[in-house]
């Protein structure tokens, strides 16, 4: 290593600006969509026993991994209490956020076990 290179990376570790992965970055709890927070959260949380809250360990109620396609099938075209949501209603660049959400909340999960997902304190329209 290059005395620029040993610079630059002695400023990231002061600044707290490591590669993803590597826990640094990984200290905030990933924020709710929208999207989730508007349709989702009401029957998957706690204390609900409509939806099951272990998608957000992408875990099924059998303890079984949940791929990121059966969420966005589950979502689009319904299942059992899970409603369908059409396309005007959820978007595909919605139904994104809601995946990727989901699988930052299971990754974060990993190191903060005790966390419980709650939507963001925020009003307002969709985004």
């Amino acid at each position: 290593m290059n005395r620029k290179t040993s610079l630059i990376v002695a400023a990231a570790l002061a600044f707290g600006m490591l590669l993803p992965g590597s826990g640094a970055l990984a200290q905030e709890p990933p924020k709710m969509p929208y999207v989730f927070a508007m349709y989702c959260v009401m029957c998957h949380k706690e204390r609900v026993q409509i939806g099951p809250i272990g998608i957000y360990d992408m875990m099924s109620k059998s303890g079984n991994p949940l791929h990121e396609q059966l969420i966005r099938n589950n979502t689009r075209f319904g299942y059992n209490a899970m409603p369908a949501f059409r396309m005007s209603e959820v978007s595909p660049k919605e139904l994104n956020a809601i995946v990727a959400y989901l699988k930052d909340v299971a990754a974060y999960r990993k190191t903060h076990p005790g966390y419980k997902p709650v939507p963001a304190k925020e009003g307002g329209a969709r985004k």
